[in-house]
């Protein structure tokens, strides 16, 4: 399984769905929801795209563990992983259908499609064990984040010419042409998520199944069976449970920071569609080396150095966001955020998946993302209510200095070694 196909396989992966992230949550399709699907003069888009987000993330913080259990017993991680990928597909390409004024089903279709694309993820960081080494989890999963943020930078650039064109004219109305042209680059995005998914279709290999489920209800059973048993037992992983609550906090600050940023970009500092992805462009550059670098230090410091040092980075990046006061210092902002979301997300799955006990690695990890998911569901949403009540979205972005606040705190309480060895006691 640890062959160097399956490792290209499992990192194109990250390739295909960072399309996902970089077009429909962060520059395209939202700020097409909150100028042209709304289009209100106020702050209300904030509330309803934090809202869209609150109800992806309850979906998938209700339904990863089970998921996550329930793969683990079957031994149908791919299964899984290939159903969630075409899920996203179908529903992000449906976003074509979304016009001015569609807020239920832009909304709607824009729900199904991250719970899929979010579900997916516990299916994917399970394959990290088994397409790497002990001692190359660090890299490989930084490389992973890195050629993510390549997939990224090529995605953009395939839609640029479709995205390019303001949504409204010099008089205020919206333009039918860069409407048209902005729903096509959602086809296209789901189109490119499809093509470079294949390869962890066609070589992934996953262990053999731990048992043999007859049907759909004992299915369900076995997967709520194995969450209540993994709750009970957590607590023998003292360590794990402190990191997967930390990552609760602050893997939420992260999430809020990607669904905003473009928003808070236009809103705030009026960048044109231009400028906006010409900015985007430029982050997902910044944020490959930071990924990639952040891999190599987690295996030479180790994980749990390399993601404090990231939340500080963190920490700095909130208050120069609240700070800023023109296009410059959002850039200085922007590059930090960049920087800091790839070493903080590659080094904690990394991390994770040293500190997971065998033959459960789809059921921790389902608790992992329910982490950050459960969080999830509040962030966005705090960002949306704090920026519609105050009329300031500067105020919303200091709103998310504690997340990462108390994301160090917890941090500094996990013992990595005795994590490491507690799970390797379990192999």
């Amino acid at each position: 399984m640890r062959t160097r196909r399956a490792v290209a396989a499992w990192c194109l992966f990250d390739f295909a769905n960072s399309a996902y992230t970089t077009l429909i949550v962060t520059v395209a399709y939202s700020v097409y929801f909150h100028d042209a699907v709304v289009g209100a003069s106020d702050n209300r888009g904030d509330r309803l795209w934090g809202t869209a987000n609150f109800l992806a993330m309850a979906v998938v913080a209700l339904t990863s563990p089970v998921l996550g259990a329930l793969s683990d017993f079957s031994g149908k991680k791919k299964f899984f992983l290939i159903a969630t990928t075409l899920q996203t597909v179908v529903a992000t390409a449906l976003l074509a259908l979304v016009g001015p004024g569609d807020v239920v089903t832009g909304i709607l279709f824009y729900v199904v499609a991250t719970i899929g694309f979010e579900a997916g993820y516990v299916f994917y960081n399970a394959f990290l064990p088994d397409v790497a080494a002990p001692e190359a989890v660090g890299r490989i999963s930084g490389w992973a984040w890195g050629v993510g943020y390549a997939g990224g930078l090529l995605s953009l650039a395939l839609c640029y010419p479709l995205i390019m064109r303001p949504l409204r004219g010099e008089g205020g109305a919206l333009d039918p042409v860069a409407i048209s042209h902005t729903k096509l680059s959602f086809v296209v995005v789901a189109g490119f998520y499809l093509l470079f998914a294949l390869p962890a279709f066609l070589w992934l290999r996953e262990a053999p199944p731990q048992g043999k489920l007859s049907g759909f209800k004992e299915s369900v059973t076995v997967g709520f069976a194995r969450v209540r048993q993994t709750l009970a037992h957590l607590r023998d992983y003292k360590d794990t449970g402190l990191f997967i609550l930390a990552s609760l906090f602050f893997t939420d600050g992260i999430t809020t920071v990607i669904s905003f940023s473009a928003i808070y970009a236009t809103t705030t500092f009026h960048f044109s569609r231009g400028d906006l992805v010409m900015l985007f462009l430029v982050l997902n550059v910044v944020a490959f080396p930071g990924a990639v670098g952040a891999g190599y230090l987690a295996d030479r410091i180790g994980p749990k150095r390399t993601i404090v040092a990231s939340l500080w980075l963190w920490v700095v990046t909130i208050l120069v966001g609240w700070a800023a006061r023109n296009k410059a210092t959002f850039l200085v902002m922007a590059c930090l955020a960049a920087i800091g979301m790839g070493s903080t997300q590659a080094v904690g799955r990394s991390f994770m998946a040293q500190i997971t006990p065998p033959s459960r690695e789809s059921e921790f990890f389902g608790f992992y993302v329910l982490s950050g998911k459960f969080a999830s569901m509040f962030g966005p949403l705090i960002f949306g209510v704090v920026s519609e009540t105050t009329g300031s979205q500067r105020l919303a972005v200091l709103s998310l200095l504690p997340f990462f606040v108390v994301g160090l705190v917890l941090m500094a309480r996990v013992d990595p070694v005795r994590a490491m060895g507690r799970a390797r006691s379990e192999g």
